[in-house]
Formats: C-alpha cells, sequence, structure tokens
C-alpha cells in the first residue's frame, strides 16, 4: 500500500506565511518587538480528503491548514499546543462536510549557516512520538508535515530540486525551504512511522524570486 500526499495552494500559503511569521528575528541580526510572543517553531492542523483507492493505494489531498495561534511554548527548536486549542479549531472545521483532520504540521526554522536540504526536515523522536500519538488516537493514518525553514540575506533564486520522493526543496524571496511529509500508523499489535511515497505540491516547487 502506497500513500502519495497532494499539498494545494491555500495550504501550503498557510503553512508558508505561519513559518516566515514567526522565524526567529535573532536568526538575521533581528530584535522580537518589544512585547511580541516568543518567536520560533510553528504547528498547525492539515484538514481536507482522504481517498482510498481500489488498489489499495490512499491519497491525501490537504485542502487546509490552520496554524495554531495559542501555544503553551514557543522556542527556535519545539513547541508544544494544548489540546484543548486542537479541538476548538477541529469542532469548528469539522462541522463542513469537505475536511476531514489529516494530520498536522510543524517548522524547523534554522539559521542561513546550519541549514541542510534534507537533514534540517529530518524528524525528531518527539516528532515521531506525536504522530504517531495522534494515529493511535484517531485510529487512521494521520501525517506529519515538516517545514524547514531559513532566512537567507538577498533574494536568492534557486532550481526547485526534489532530492526524494516526500521532499520538495525551493525558495520564496530571501526564504529557502524543504517541505518534507512523514505519516503514522499504528494497530492493536504494531506501530510505524516513515516517509511517505509521494508529496505533490506544485505551488512549493514553483514559487521563485
Amino acid at each position: 500500500m502506497g500513500t502519495t500526499v497532494i499539498i494545494e495552494e491555500k495550504a501550503f500559503l498557510g503553512v508558508l506565511l505561519a513559518a516566515v511569521e514567526a522565524f526567529p528575528g535573532r536568526f538575521y541580526g533581528e530584535r522580537k518587538p518589544k512585547g511580541a510572543t516568543a518567536e520560533g517553531e510553528v504547528h498547525g492542523l492539515l484538514f481536507g480528503q482522504r481517498i482510498q483507492r481500489n488498489d489499495g493505494d490512499v491519497v491525501f489531498n490537504v485542502t487546509l491548514t490552520v496554524p495554531n495561534q495559542i501555544v503553551l511554548e514557543r522556542t527556535h527548536d519545539g513547541i508544544s499546543v494544548a489540546a484543548k486549542h486542537i479541538n476548538k479549531i477541529r469542532e469548528a472545521i469539522e462541522l463542513f462536510p469537505a475536511y476531514s483532520l489529516l494530520g498536522f504540521f510543524h517548522s524547523h526554522p534554522y539559521p542561513a549557516d546550519e541549514f541542510k536540504k534534507c537533514s534540517s526536515v529530518e524528524p525528531s523522536e518527539t516528532d515521531r512520538d506525536s504522530a504517531i500519538s495522534s494515529a493511535e488516537q484517531e485510529e487512521e493514518e494521520m501525517l506529519d508535515l515538516i517545514f524547514s525553514i531559513t532566512r537567507l540575506k538577498r533574494p536568492t533564486w534557486i532550481l526547485p530540486q526534489f532530492p526524494k520522493p516526500y521532499l520538495i526543496h525551493a525558495s520564496c524571496g530571501v526564504y529557502k525551504y524543504t517541505l518534507a511529509c512523514y505519516s503514522a500508523v499504528t494497530s492493536e499489535h504494531e506501530e510505524s512511522y516513515g516517509a511517505v511515497d509521494n508529496l505533490i505540491c506544485t505551488t512549493a516547487a514553483g514559487l521563485q524570486a
């Protein structure tokens, strides 16, 4: 059984803009505005349609992303969100039949000299455990979308790259990023977490400046 994930334009832009807004200013020599909430990682929900094909493959069509605006803790290398606030978002969105919870996304912000095209989107043990916990709770395969991002000194154009079927590496203005997608599946006797078979997002690959 294979898993294909399609990220539609508005869904990707939701991830990109959330990560850009919260990108740590200290990574490029600017201070956070006085009184502003913490900068760092972002976290949010993925909504859309889960399609089971006759051949056994599963297609996830992600049409909506909703960043968590209220978090318990945010740093450059971690974020904590209350289940209460996740559930409040679900209660509203899932009133619309076209939107089912497909998983979650979060960002990995890096200083420019530490950003790596592939390794910056490698999941941590916390990422893995969180995704598996979600799959257990929902009793469904759940997505874990990771968006690594850095800020350059000037706008840079790079040719979109696809180092692996589940990775998209490109740029947008002064930001360079890699989008990666993993999924978690659990059953009564086992649990698994790994990269999806195919990630498709034409907007992520086409945002060049």
